[in-house]
């Protein structure tokens, strides 16, 4: 498991960063819908862990059930941590050590250093 720390410098830059992430995930969500619905064909590239290379055509119908079950719950991750953080510091700005983890580039939780010092709202 590959986990990752993004450090901010408050909670309004926190929460500015996963709304932006969950507004890009909803667009690809959006696309991939409305490609689905054509069930065009793909082709799809696949690089083995000894170098060869393979390449298969398929309806895109056949693809979209895993890549949108990663963008569903990317989506619902980060809109849990959203909820959460509203529902403990009700939009009020604290800065401090922010740190958000990631484990394998899912949105998993917030570290908080302590203590928190109410900031500003910029």
């Amino acid at each position: 498991m590959l986990k990752v720390l993004l450090r901010f410098k408050d909670l309004n830059s926190l929460v500015k960063y996963l709304n932006e992430e969950l507004n890009k995930l909803l667009i690809a969500k959006k696309i991939l819908d409305d490609e689905a619905k054509r069930d065009s064909l793909v082709d799809i590239i696949e690089i083995g862990s000894n170098g060869n290379i393979s390449m298969r055509r398929d309806r895109i119908s056949e693809i979209m059930k895993g890549i949108m079950n990663e963008l569903n719950s990317r989506i619902e991750h980060i809109n849990q941590l959203l909820e959460e953080i509203k529902e403990e510091f009700n939009d009020s700005n604290f800065t401090g050590i922010v740190l958000l983890e990631f484990n394998n580039g899912i949105p998993n939780r917030v570290l908080l250093s302590q203590p928190l010092t109410l900031g500003d709202f910029s």
